[in-house]
């Protein structure tokens, strides 16, 4: 920290180069008087210096003079102060205090501040004593009694102008508080009219008071006339401080009033502050007159610290009237600002103890000012001034800003029918955009205020620190942004491509193996990227990558080791994908699971069968797939019919039941060729076997297939074409003379029969 900033808080560095320059001085004097002297004078000198040291300094002192006269000694003696004072700041500057010693001197300060206070409290018996003297004269009460009856003789003559001057200009007044206007601008010229309103009658009091003071009854000279004009300055400067307040919050004239604010709002803030313009104006310049009509120093001192006291107590008061509103106020900005809940915590607690902060800065305010530290009010003016006028930059700084990403991230119209989720996705980034914006203005005005309270901010970032921290920021910024940028490109290239339309405005439809392969690229992106910044950022950050990436080597080849199985998944699965041997959205076989696949990554894949159950197979345990799904798929059927049907009839049905399917519109689409015939295929125990084939779309064989055997169950029950039960034929066997054993049935119920001895029979159960 600089000793400009600090001025107030340690003894100042140029009380302490005076007084060792005196040291310096008073030496060399010394020394310069001895070697100026001849050789009789120095051996007076030495005698003097044993028995008469008056004369011997007195001596001293002449030669000295002597020597400064002489133009040659003179520039000598210049010479080597000019050296020792070199000296003494290389030493000086080389020399850094210690904390303690800094302690100490600020605690010695605080104290010699405090006694002083101390002192100008003990002069208020002084000032009693003044004031006693000027009531127990008589030539002073009468010096008085002159002196304040051509003051009220002049201010109430410049008074009775002023009130006659506002008197003729009631009815203008009026017409301008009254008019009806509802946009803003146009109550300027409203609002500038009613302040030279305001001002004329000033101007009037201001040339009674002129012309009064001309009359020779009322002529005054000297520290009195100055006391006249100190009040007569008073109330000019704090009517027309009124009046322009009044211009500002228009109190009773909401029709005109350029602040949003309400009658009671602006009634109370005009209240208030006529009553600190009027406390604070008056005070100071009654003082002042009291000061050159013979008030002493000391109660003149005491006189401004007890103005200053009421200025701060009030001050205070207004503060904790205000505390429930402005907190409601600090409340409701962050609330609708779009805050995080940590940023929105803390101005929640900023509006429960903003009240104390303030009154506190007032308080120590009042204090540094009436101890009279050493550049301490000036530094608090000063400070709270660059502090407000920082705290206005940096809000508009911040619209400003906020406006300006707001209007980057906005999409044309053509743009968002082009691509209808550009929008959603620039809004993704909004939110982290004005985040971002809120934290380097934050950042921005925390320096700010710090170099204004002498933290020296200015001097901590150009130096090596400093400059090394900013370019690692800017260099960690520029990756993320880059990153970013990279990964919008990657994302919003495979997206467009996987739903592009064409110009009907229907959609495209990819390749399983588009569909499969491109999001598993948007993965690798992603942790490439992911992986490439955070190493980045961490070198960045001084921290040595080299042991992470040595260290992940490692761990990679005992991951390697320890792990085949893992390894031949992510090689066998890496070969699939390749291959385009699955997709996602294919019906597979793969062992003893079927289903759709749902799901691929480097290492497993999830199939869903018809049941809803989700199976994770790994690439390992693949030996075998079978792709129902793959450009085509076959309703391959076998149809059993009775040995009495016609064959030829048969096939003739199955053939013109596939060719009606093939024309209806529902589920023609899905049949890519004619039906396939293949004809008599086998006999079977109770039927003969017709088959053949459907071609379809690929997935589609199994809903065609369901379709076809239901048409085909109703077309054959229409046409009396049996379909027939198993049966089973009983052969009893023959003698040489063809005779069977016979057979006796026996049935049971109402009706009973003997069945005869027949060579051979059948029987077939019902």
């Amino acid at each position: 920290m600089s000793s400009k900033s600090n001025r107030f808080a340690m003894p100042s560095p140029c009380i302490q180069v005076t007084r060792r320059l005196c040291a310096v001085i008073f030496a060399l004097s010394v020394l310069a008087g001895v070697s100026f002297l001849p050789a009789g004078d120095a051996m007076a000198a030495d005698q003097a210096a044993n028995g008469n040291a008056t004369s011997a300094n007195k001596a001293e002192i002449d030669h000295l003079v002597a020597a400064i006269e002489d133009p040659v000694a003179r520039q000598k003696l210049v010479a080597d102060l000019k050296l020792l004072v070199a000296a003494d700041k290389a030493g000086q500057d080389n020399e850094e205090p210690s904390l303690l010693g800094m302690i100490s001197e600020k605690v010695q300060e605080v104290s010699d501040d405090i006694l002083a206070a101390a002192t100008v409290v003990t002069d208020v018996g002084r000032m009693g004593d003044w004031l006693v003297r000027q009531f127990s004269d008589a030539r002073l009460r009468g010096l008085w009694a002159d002196i304040l009856s051509k003051m009220a003789a002049i201010m109430g003559g410049g008074l009775v102008a002023e009130y006659l001057a506002k008197f003729a200009l009631r009815s203008p007044r009026r017409w301008l508080e009254h008019r009806q206007t509802a946009n803003r601008w146009l109550r300027l010229p409203l609002v500038g009219g009613r302040w030279l309103l305001g001002l004329l009658p000033i101007a009037v009091f201001i040339l009674a008071v002129f012309a009064l003071r001309s009359v020779p009854l009322l002529t005054q000279t000297g520290d009195a006339q100055q006391a006249t004009l100190t009040v007569n300055t008073a109330y000019v400067l704090s009517r027309f401080l009124l009046v322009l307040i009044q211009a500002v919050l228009m109190p009773g004239s909401a029709t005109i009033r350029l602040l949003p604010l309400g009658d009671e709002t602006a009634t109370y803030l005009f209240i208030w502050a006529r009553r600190l313009t009027l406390t604070g104006v008056w005070g100071y310049f009654l003082v002042q007159a009291l000061k050159l009509l013979g008030l002493p120093k000391s109660g003149y001192g005491f006189s401004l610290k007890v103005l200053g006291l009421v200025l701060a107590t009030l001050l205070v008061i207004l503060v904790l009237q205000n505390r429930q509103a402005v907190g409601a106020w600090i409340r409701s900005r962050g609330a609708n600002s779009g805050l995080s809940r940590s940023i929105q915590g803390l101005r929640d607690r900023l509006a429960d103890v903003w009240h104390i902060l303030a009154s506190l800065y007032i308080i120590a305010s009042f204090v540094i000012w009436a101890l009279q530290v050493k550049g301490g009010f000036d530094f608090i003016v000063r400070a709270s001034l660059l502090t407000l006028f920082i705290l206005v930059i940096a809000n508009v700084l911040a619209g400003f800003l906020a406006r300006l990403v707001e209007r980057a991230f906005s999409i044309a119209e053509d743009l968002k029918q082009q691509f209808p989720e550009l929008e959603l996705r620039a809004n993704r980034y909004l939110a982290i955009m004005h985040n971002m914006v809120r934290v380097v203005v934050v950042i921005i005005t925390l320096l700010a205020l710090a170099q204004a309270w002498g933290a020296n901010t200015l001097a901590w970032l150009t130096s090596d620190l400093g400059r090394q921290l900013i370019s690692s920021v800017v260099s960690i910024v520029a990756v993320l942004i880059g990153a970013l940028i990279l990964w919008e490109l990657v994302n919003a290239s495979i997206e467009r491509y996987l739903v592009r339309t064409d110009a009907e405005g229907n959609a495209i439809e990819r390749g399983a193996r588009a569909r499969t392969l491109l999001p598993l690229l948007r993965n690798v992106v992603m942790v490439v990227l992911i992986v490439v910044v955070t190493l980045i950022v961490l070198s960045e950050l001084g921290v040595n990558i080299a042991p992470l990436l040595a260290g992940a080597g490692v761990v990679g080849v005992a991951i390697g080791f320890g792990s085949q199985k893992l390894v031949q998944d992510v090689i066998t699965g890496a070969f699939i994908l390749f291959e385009n041997t699955i997709a996602v959205g294919e019906v597979v076989k793969i062992g003893d699971h079927t289903g759709s696949v749902e799901g691929m990554t480097i290492r497993t894949l999830r199939l869903r069968d018809a049941t809803g159950q989700v199976h994770t197979v790994p690439f390992s345990n693949v030996a075998t797939v079978i792709n129902l799904s793959r450009d085509f798929g076959y309703h391959v059927f076998e149809i059993g019919v009775s040995y009495r049907e016609d064959i030829d009839q048969v096939i003739s049905v199955i053939r013109q039941l596939g060719e009606e399917m093939r024309q209806d519109g529902d589920i023609g689409f899905n049949i890519i060729e004619p039906m396939e015939v293949f004809g008599l295929d086998k006999f079977t125990d109770s039927a003969v076997i017709v088959s053949g084939r459907l071609k379809t779309l690929p997935g589609k064989q199994w809903m065609v297939g369901r379709e076809f055997n239901r048409r085909l169950k109703n077309r054959f029950d229409a046409l009396d074409i049996c379909i027939p039960y198993p049966t089973t034929t009983l052969y009893f066997g023959e003698d040489r003379d063809g005779k069977a054993p016979p057979v006796h049935v026996q049935m049971t119920g109402d009706a009973k029969a003997e069945v005869a001895t027949t060579p051979a029979s059948s029987v077939t159960p019902p």
